[in-house]
């Protein structure tokens, strides 16, 4: 009886890893897709690097920690959120950024100020991006927008690989001549000559997202690449999160910080 049952879960795990492999890169991006939309909420902690704008030979280092809640009405990032930036020994946070979907306000903790958008005295800023790809329903825009213009997006699923100990797909994606960012109102416009790679590492058990890496350079100078490498981890879907807590953006939640508020 034990060997029959063995047997049986020997072949549905081959059935299942067969299934997996013939998938394309565009049905594990619709499944994706379809993944990101079973998670209403999220808290994951990321470690980022990337060129530094100012210094191309320089790279920045970020560690961050993130609260997500789904905002489907809202146009901007899709998510009420609340970000953590950690120092560079990740015992201290330095700044804080806080999204109720009516205001937004960045914490600096190290000077006690605060930048305030308000959203609703200022609807100008819906048209402004913020934190673009980095949320969960913002990748999941910019993976629909992949798939409805394969017309200008080439992508290619690559070897199955580990990561972080965990079985992953990857799939690349090639965007050429045009340049775009990645948001809620995304317009890709032409570009003579840029070149953008992307690399998702996509964990096969949840079809969620688990590195980005980004590199993009102009075909003119090939050598002069940009790039952006994310990590996600520690990643906890739909937990129990205390909104008067995490979104809190009342005048009473930065009390004591020197307030500028910002204008459009």
């Amino acid at each position: 009886m034990k060997k029959t049952v063995i047997i049986n879960l020997l072949l549905a795990l081959i059935v299942f890893s067969s299934c997996q492999m013939k998938d394309t890169a565009q049905e594990i991006i619709n499944k994706t897709i379809k993944s990101i939309d079973t998670i209403e909420n999220i808290y994951y902690k990321q470690d980022m690097l990337r060129t530094n704008p100012r210094q191309v030979n320089d790279t920045i280092f970020r560690y961050r920690e993130m609260y997500f809640k789904r905002l489907v009405q809202d146009s901007i990032v899709g998510v009420k959120g609340h970000w953590y930036f950690n120092s560079d020994d990740k015992n201290q946070v330095n700044f804080e950024d806080i999204y109720d979907g009516n205001r937004l306000i960045r914490k600096n903790n190290r000077d006690s100020t605060v930048m305030l958008y308000d959203f609703i005295k200022f609807p100008e800023f819906k048209q402004k991006h913020f934190w673009s790809h980095n949320t969960l329903y913002g990748m999941q825009y910019e993976f629909k927008y992949i798939l409805d213009n394969l017309d200008s997006y080439k992508i290619e699923r690559l070897k199955d690989t580990i990561f972080m100990g965990r079985n992953c797909f990857q799939i690349e994606v090639l965007l050429e001549d045009k340049m775009t960012m990645p948001g809620f109102a995304t317009i890709l416009e032409d570009n003579e000559g840029s070149v953008s790679r992307t690399l998702f590492i996509i964990a096969k058990q949840t079809y969620y997202p688990i590195r980005m890496k980004g590199e993009f350079y102009s075909a003119k100078n090939p050598e002069q690449k940009f790039f952006i490498d994310q990590t996600y981890y520690d990643i906890k879907f739909n937990i129990e999160i205390d909104e008067q807590i995490q979104f809190n953006t009342s005048d009473e939640s930065i009390s004591g910080y020197q307030i500028t508020e910002r204008k459009p």
